[in-house]
């Protein structure tokens, strides 16, 4: 840990997702007083983010958030892989070469929930309800305007940080460029009730098919599961002989695929969706904004923040890359790619040593 800087300086947090309760609580637990806002209410019950990697794990332990999950969450070992109906491989966690050898499901409203309770624990508390209407940067610093439940305010700050997601306020009043285009096809979520479920309850299901469609499940609950697909029916893609008892909720969403120009503009820093944004393939998108957040603290404190952008967003472009090449796959429909692919899965199955260098970059242990 670096030594602390010599005057305490003024940090604003904008948004209170996992990014932003990071960044809060990296801070709070080295003895800074970062004040964070949100324009929502509380934690959201609408994210699509459910996966929790081993390195965000490793991250969030120091601050004790991480004991906390890991007792609330189900430990995901794997995933079954089915090609029209018929399984044609499976993804095992079990090699992983890391104490947290799987992928923790948690749905990202109860992250939230744990890690804001934790902050408020090191006396910081999340300023719901609160939305950043202005941003100037002045000198060294920056100038905000405010409005929240108690009206209007004005406040200076040394350094913002801005993880207030793919509609970035900060991002905006600060002039950066999100460069990229969006996906043609409408994705959409499903968060389910299923007594019957057929399968092992710690293994996610994928669902290829020949049109190119593609469902993935994932348990987040006792009986719970979070389905996604690139259709605008969830479910309709996860074929099995179940019953669902209960729809907790639908949702349909945009895939955009953009990356800030640069992630800091003077004291503006931005991180997570803010800073880039990607189809939900390897489970990386919250856990890219936590690994930004925690960067971001550790150089606050080390007193090198001119490094920040040149460490993530490297990171950022190149999961860009390589999550738009599994999507593609994805949703191949050339028969040649299509026997292809199933037969690198067969073939993962069979030896999966050759599996490890993409689990290792899912699981967030190599770049």
């Amino acid at each position: 840990m670096g030594s602390m800087p010599r005057t305490l300086p003024r940090i604003l947090v904008v948004g209170a997702g996992p990014t932003g309760l990071t960044a809060a609580l990296e801070l709070a637990r080295r003895g800074l007083r970062p004040r964070i806002i949100d324009r929502d209410e509380g934690p959201t019950p609408l994210s699509k983010a459910v996966g929790i990697s081993p390195h965000s794990l490793d991250l969030l332990h120091p601050s004790g958030v991480a004991d906390t999950l890991l007792s609330e969450g189900i430990r995901v070992r794997g995933a079954q892989v089915r090609y029209h109906g018929r399984r044609i491989g499976a993804v095992d966690f079990g090699p992983l070469p890391h104490r947290y050898n799987f992928l923790l499901s948690l749905p990202q409203s109860q992250t939230e929930t744990v890690m804001a309770r934790a902050l408020a624990g090191l006396g910081v508390t999340v300023e719901w309800g609160v939305r950043l209407t202005d941003l100037t940067i002045a000198g060294q610093g920056a100038s905000v305007a405010l409005e929240g439940p108690r009206g209007r305010e004005t406040a200076d700050f040394d350094l913002i940080f801005g993880a207030d997601g793919v509609h970035s306020r900060v991002r905006e009043a600060a002039g950066i460029a999100f460069e990229g285009y969006d996906h043609r096809r409408q994705w959409s979520i499903a968060d389910v009730e299923i007594g019957d479920w057929p399968h092992s309850p710690d293994l996610a299901q994928v669902f290829f098919h020949p049109d190119g469609d593609v469902g993935f499940i994932i348990p987040i609950g006792e009986g719970r599961f979070r389905a996604v697909s690139n259709t605008p029916d969830a479910m309709a893609r996860i074929h099995g002989d179940f019953r669902v008892d209960r729809v907790l909720r639908t949702d349909l969403f945009p895939l955009p695929i953009r990356q800030a120009s640069t992630y800091r503009k003077g004291p503006v820093f931005l991180g997570g969706d803010a800073a880039h944004v990607h189809s939900p393939l390897g489970a990386r998108g919250m856990n890219l904004g936590i690994e930004d957040a925690a960067a971001f603290a550790r150089r606050v404190m080390d007193d090198d923040l001119a490094g920040y952008c040149d460490e993530r967003r490297p990171v950022g472009r190149r999961w860009i890359r390589l999550s738009e090449g599994a999507l593609a796959v994805a949703q191949a429909r050339s028969p040649l790619v299509i026997a292809g692919r199933n037969l690198a899965i067969r073939l993962a199955g069979w030896f999966p040593v050759l599996l490890r260098p993409a689990l290792e970059r899912v699981a967030g242990l190599k770049e």
